[in-house]
């Protein structure tokens, strides 16, 4: 039996999620092991969607330019029962993000893409590896590896991720409830062609007709992909002619089904692993939680999941800043993340298959409605795109002393992209500072007096520590200060994933001072 020496990093599952934090954790020099028991990367895609909260992780992975050549724009959706349209919804309009439109891409691309990327960053994902038995200590982490011919070895690591699925071995290893339940229909699947109706191929379809629903999504090519709840019981994969009767009952009229390339049936499931972490080892991704594909967040959680850990990961293993507190806050923001998407699933998925009466009458209503509205309508695309979540909890949050009710750029939020102009006199745009392998520090100063950073602070300055300055004469019309709610001097501090760490204005620097004293100094 081999061994091999020891990794800072194993980490069991090479989906988007794995991939994501294999990249993530090299951004810092971090080496990695990444196994997947699969023997090939999936030929099926479950995933559709990129929302703009994750487009902008994949931008400081370098990736994103390859997902916007593949994917195609969504650019809205389309409500309709029988032969109306009750409402068609712009998507896009009202994401405040580099990135403000989803992505309709399978997850085979992206998974393709994640790989791509890995392998030229010297990342080698090993296929038909699967992880058969766990153990930690003070120390570290011991995995049993079985390999595909059989053999089986001990590898040591001083970190273990379980982004190994909704099965995750890894959190069954440990123990950890998966709370939840299971939707009681049968929802049946296939990616088709579709003819004898007009369709934009740039817009997804919910249609509900005769007491059921059909939802249609564009999907690479001239397919789409069709979802509807399956008349009685079974699992058992359907047929053309099955998802033909579905489409003739309750879809658009006319459309008729052809070239199935894959047909499946599946149950869905609506749960939350109870804890992230154990000691050494964390969950991420589908391992951690899964829902209905309501909303098409899945993915999209478990890539934010991935990021948001790596950098602490990293930091913990570099010794910079307290590591536990670190570590700590990685469960702390993000469960009560996933908590939200899972319920949102859930009831997403219930107006949309509602089957009775009243409740259909009272969703086209509802649709109707929010059709009508734009604030409705910019409500629910900024809930997708995941770029209003707000991290309100855990010990890092806490260091920021975010106020009860944070808006976008208090601390805990997304940091927003502006416009400045740089000592040379060209524009210039925060985004791409805020995108590097660092925290990044705005000031916000007056032309004739800059904010005075006594050594507290300029000592973290450096590879870890980007300093961004911006005086009046660089905002023009004060619109960079106004994108981030000042009316004067002040400062911002950006973490590696883009949220704020903290801020303040010329007289509260103590507060800036204490964060990066327990998150960026070296230990020795």
């Amino acid at each position: 039996m081999a061994s091999l020496p020891n990794v800072p990093v194993l980490i069991a599952g090479a989906g988007p999620t794995g991939l994501t934090l294999a990249l993530t954790l090299r951004r810092w020099g971090i080496p990695v092991r990444l196994i997947d028991r699969a023997p090939a990367p999936a030929t099926v895609s479950k995933a559709l969607a990129v929302w703009s909260a994750s487009l902008e992780a994949l931008a400081s992975l370098g990736v994103v330019d390859a997902f916007e050549a593949d994917g195609t724009r969504l650019r809205s959706l389309t409500v309709g029962d029988g032969e109306k349209v009750l409402s068609r919804l712009v998507v896009g309009e009202g994401i405040d993000s580099p990135y403000p439109y989803p992505l309709l891409l399978p997850q085979s691309r992206t998974e393709a893409i994640l790989g791509a990327r890995a392998e030229a960053e010297g990342i080698a994902v090993e296929r038909g590896v699967e992880l058969v038995g766990l153990a930690q200590d003070e120390a570290g982490v011991t995995a049993r590896l079985r390999h595909a011919d059989g053999r089986e070895e001990d590898a040591r690591a001083l970190y273990l991720v379980g982004a190994d699925g909704a099965r995750s071995f890894v959190r069954n290893t440990l123990g950890i409830a998966f709370e939840g339940y299971t939707e009681p229909q049968t929802f049946l699947l296939g990616d088709v062609g579709i003819t004898g109706t007009d369709l934009d191929r740039a817009s997804i379809y919910i249609w509900w007709h005769n007491g059921s629903t059909v939802a249609l999504f564009p999907f690479g090519g001239d397919v789409w992909r069709i979802f509807a709840v399956r008349n009685g019981e079974g699992d058992t994969p359907p047929t053309l002619e099955e998802l033909q009767d579905q489409m003739d009952r309750h879809g658009p009229p006319g459309a008729r089904l052809h070239d199935p390339s894959w047909l499946s049936a599946f149950r869905t499931n609506e749960r939350l692993a109870a804890h992230y972490r154990s000691g050494r080892v964390f969950l991420a991704g589908d391992a951690a939680h899964i829902h209905s594909p309501a909303g098409g967040q899945g993915m999209n959680t478990g890539i934010q999941d991935a990021v948001n850990l790596g950098w602490k990961l990293a930091y913990a293993l570099r010794g910079l800043g307290e590591g536990d507190l670190l570590l700590d806050s990685y469960e702390a923001e993000r469960r009560p993340v996933a908590r939200d998407v899972v319920a949102g699933a859930s009831q997403k998925l219930h107006v949309a298959f509602a089957d009775g009466k009243m409740q259909r009458l009272l969703r086209n209503i509802a649709v109707s409605m929010i059709g009508r509205i734009p604030a409705a309508q910019k409500m629910l695309q900024v809930e997708l795109s995941e770029t209003g979540i707000a991290y309100h909890d855990g010990p890092l949050v806490a260091l920021g002393a975010p106020p009860r009710h944070p808006k976008r750029t208090d601390a805990g939020t997304r940091a927003r992209d502006a416009t400045f102009r740089d000592e040379g006199g060209g524009d210039a745009t925060l985004w791409p500072l805020l995108a590097g392998p660092h925290h990044t520090l705005i000031l916000f100063e007056d032309d004739d007096r800059p904010l005075a950073l006594d050594a507290d602070i300029t000592a973290f300055v450096g590879p870890d520590l980007f300093l961004v300055r911006i005086p009046a004469a660089g905002d023009p019309g004060g619109k960079a200060r106004e994108r981030y709610h000042l009316r004067g001097p002040g400062w911002v501090l950006v973490r590696p994933d883009q949220v704020v760490a903290a801020r303040g204005g010329a007289d509260t620097l103590s507060l800036l001072a204490n964060y990066l004293g327990r998150v960026l100094r070296k230990n020795v």
